[in-house]
């Protein structure tokens, strides 16, 4: 008998703090409180950028904005991808559009370690800051003549220009 009345006390003690629980929950928030009184709570989302090291940062509140990059020596690249002929007899008849746009320029280093990539405008070009170095500039999915990887050294403050013409052999 006393371990049925031990059972039926811890039960009640039970349903009790349960009770108390929901109680406290639903009519005293921590709102009520002063926890974070008269601050908005900010949440950032979790995109990242890429520094020109290679190294990333995110979104910082309260204004959501990127956190800085690490200082370091830092360079331009910029340039353009061109390819043609894109028909048998130039200038095309038709307003053909450039098939490399959907490419991206791929910057690996020496090493052959994937540093990132960068897209191509609709005309081509592309335009990147990157940390000082010597890199190894390739274009993706390319097998035409000019596409072979270029290596290009990236100097302190200033731009490095490069061109890509790629000859799709037709003639």
């Amino acid at each position: 008998m006393g371990k049925e009345i031990k059972a039926v006390i811890f039960i009640i003690g039970a349903i009790l703090l349960l009770v108390l629980g929901y109680v406290a929950n639903n009519f005293w928030p921590l709102s009520n409180f002063n926890i974070g009184k008269g601050e908005e709570d900010i949440y950032c989302t979790m995109e990242a950028k890429m520094c020109p090291d290679g190294s990333y940062v995110g979104r910082v509140a309260p204004n959501c904005d990127f956190n800085s990059c690490p200082n370091g020596k830092i360079g331009t690249l910029k340039g353009k991808v061109s390819i043609g002929p894109l028909c048998p007899v130039e200038p095309c008849s038709a307003a053909t559009k450039n098939p490399y746009i959907s490419r991206m320029i791929v910057l690996k280093k020496q090493t052959g370690e994937l540093l990132f990539n960068a897209s191509l405008s609709e005309t081509g070009n592309f335009e990147t800051e990157i940390a000082a170095g010597t890199y190894i500039l390739e274009l993706s999915d390319c097998n035409f003549l000019g596409c072979q990887p270029k290596t290009i050294t990236i100097e302190e403050n200033k731009t490095a220009e490069i061109n890509i013409d790629i000859d799709t052999g037709i003639r």
